[in-house]
This record gives C-alpha cells, structure tokens and sequence, in this order.
C-alpha cells in the first residue's frame, strides 16, 4: 500500500491518466476505487461534450485533479475510517448503543464532510454501519 503526492498534470495532447495511474491513494473507505469510477464517468461525459479529445481530456483534468488531490492528502489522515478509530478510543469496552459513545451529528458531520471532499453523492448508506461499529477491533 503506498499513495504518491499529487500530480501538477495528467494531460498531455490525447493522453491522459486516470484512476491509480493518476492518483495512487491509501485504500481509505474505497476512494481508490471511488475516485476512478468517478474519473471514468466525467471523463466519458467530457469526451460526449467536446469535439476535440485534446479539449476533453483538459477539462477532465480541470475537474477531477483538484478533488483528487484533496482525497490523497486527506486519506492521509485516516479518510473516513478515524470515526471507527474515535468510537474505539471513546469507548475502549465496547458499547450497546453507537449514540451514548458519539452523537449523531457529530458522526454525520464527519461523513459529509468525506462524502464532501470525494466528490461523492451524501446517502444514508455512508454512514458507518453502527453493528460493526459495536463490535470493536478484531485482531484478525
């Protein structure tokens, strides 16, 4: 597992890079795999848009290697998975319910603002699974 700084560029005339090839990251909540699906998806809807591919690509760059970047250098930090890390260290036994060990608001603030910085859509189903949450650290 390794992740790179980001990149100045991933363009040059009709080549470009995406997914890992642009953006190696720690595999934080699947924003490795996220992020090249989303690269895959504007990049496709850029090439519909514009006539030239030189153009295309440029804008695709434009769009995605800023957010990229964010999600490398936060990913860094722990990406999403430092709400599980916070649980365990607030709650070291175990706990039966996830709200007495951290308040909702402050788990959903944690998850937009990921969901934020990913680029990705905020659904319910990003949130944190509270019954894996309950189970604590595996030594597996």
């Amino acid at each position: 597992m390794c992740d790179r700084d980001p990149l100045p560029s991933w363009t040059r005339g009709r080549v470009t890079l995406l997914g890992d090839a642009a953006h190696p990251m720690y595999p934080m909540g699947s924003n490795g795999a996220g992020q090249a699906i989303l690269d895959a998806s504007n990049l496709s809807a850029h090439l519909e848009r514009h006539a030239d591919p030189a153009e295309a690509l440029r804008a695709y760059q434009r769009d995605r290697l800023p957010v990229t970047g964010e999600v490398v250098l936060r990913n860094r930090q722990g990406g999403p998975e430092n709400v599980i890390d916070e649980v365990e260290r607030r709650a070291p036994e175990g706990f039966s319910r996830l709200e007495d060990v951290i308040d909702p608001a402050e788990l959903e603030a944690v998850v937009n603002a990921c969901a934020h910085a990913s680029g990705s859509p905020r659904t319910r189903s990003t949130a944190p699974d509270p019954a894996v949450l309950a189970r604590g650290p595996t030594n597996s």
